[in-house]
């Protein structure tokens, strides 16, 4: 799916006349700094053991909270066909950096297709890639008992994302949106039983021109996640003892934006956004008591406050809390891991963002 999407995406481009009009080149640089105090996600029951140190195999981190360096680079091309015509097509890559726990750093890679017409009206399409991610030490029952050897093996996955959406304006100060979100995950040997595809509906609503400069984005949707649930010893005609992490559930979120003040090469905005995800676990296997009758409830705030100083920098602060809440089903122990965690980030990001080349109308270069 991923790679028909990036085909649908280029495709225009190489078609796209080598001198349209009004063609640019935009670089922006980013680099943010983070700290975020639960990096793994990590419930209390499982913090309380890893602050005990009683199981060191158990975890692969130096700490649980740790200052994180997210550096960023995107080029974007931009054509400008004229009557509200347009092209875009922007590719962008980045990176976490830990500063104690090198173990979970990754880097990702996305590119994004934009096809724009009058009246507000928007094609895009995304693909994403982050190579190899890791999650955490998981417990493989694979493996067999041996004294002085821990089951517990290291889990990473690579994810494929692909995206597809359609906005058109509805009114002067409103926008719509329907989209389509594609998830492949695709885990290490020792755990291909949680390769999953995931299938996301969206539907999107702006309103912007709002009192002092300000919007609102509401947006929601609907995912359905289908694991693989088996592993290489499955037996057929028998149900598999492996986990099935399995779900579905909906996703809303709602954004606002509004300036503060400002000045002749400046100014300042606030935003606040809310975010709502449920999870409904779908294993149908009573001895799956991680996820048989499992139930996840995830909100999540977030503040920001932006500078920006014409033309080419800004700076945002801004502090984010995530609370998930596992209600397990009837077969949990009472010391099972629920599941349930808590994660606080602070940070701060700088960007740098300006057009390197354009070509206007008449063919020439600028520089």
């Amino acid at each position: 799916m991923p790679v028909l999407l990036m085909v649908l995406a280029l495709s225009p481009a190489l078609a796209a006349p080598a001198r349209a009009a009004g063609q640019s080149l935009s670089l922006t640089t980013g680099l943010s700094t983070t700290y975020d105090d639960n990096i793994l996600q990590y419930s209390d029951t499982l913090l309380t053991v890893f602050d005990s140190g009683s199981k060191p195999t158990h975890f692969s981190i130096a700490s649980k909270g740790d200052l994180v360096l997210n550096p960023s680079l995107a080029l974007t091309w931009e054509s400008d066909a004229g009557h509200g015509r347009r092209h875009a097509l922007r590719l962008r890559g980045e990176g976490d950096f830990h500063d104690r726990n090198a173990t979970a750093d990754y880097r990702s890679v996305s590119v994004l297709w934009r096809e724009s017409w009058a009246r507000g009206r928007r094609l895009s399409l995304g693909w994403f890639t982050l190579p190899r991610y890791y999650l955490r030490q998981l417990f493989d029952e694979d493996l067999p008992l041996v004294p002085g050897q821990t089951r517990y093996r290291r889990a990473t996955f690579r994810l494929q994302i692909g995206t597809v959406s359609w906005d058109q304006r509805l009114t002067k100060n409103t926008d719509i949106g329907v989209g389509y979100r594609y998830e492949g995950r695709a885990y290490d040997d020792a755990f291909v039983e949680r390769d999953a595809n995931l299938h996301q509906g969206e539907l999107a609503l702006g309103f912007n021109r709002l009192p002092a400069r300000g919007s609102v984005d509401l947006e929601g949707g609907y995912r359905v996640s289908r694991a693989k649930a088996a592993d290489a010893d499955e037996v057929p005609g028998v149900t598999p003892d492996d986990q099935d992490l399995s779900y579905s559930g909906f996703v809303a979120g709602v954004r606002g934006r509004a300036e503060l003040t400002r000045g002749k090469a400046w100014r300042l905005t606030g935003d606040v956004g809310y975010q709502l995800a449920t999870r409904h676990f779908d294993s149908d296997r009573p001895a799956d008591a991680n996820h048989f009758g499992r139930s996840d409830l995830l909100n999540a705030v977030e503040v920001g406050l932006r500078a920006h100083y014409r033309p080419h920098f800004s700076a945002r602060g801004f502090f984010r809390h995530e609370d998930n809440a596992a209600t397990m089903g009837p077969n949990a122990r009472p010391t099972f891991d629920p599941g349930s965690y808590r994660v606080s980030q602070v940070g701060l990001s700088l960007e740098w963002s300006g057009e390197v080349w354009s070509r206007g109308a008449g063919g020439g270069d600028q520089e």
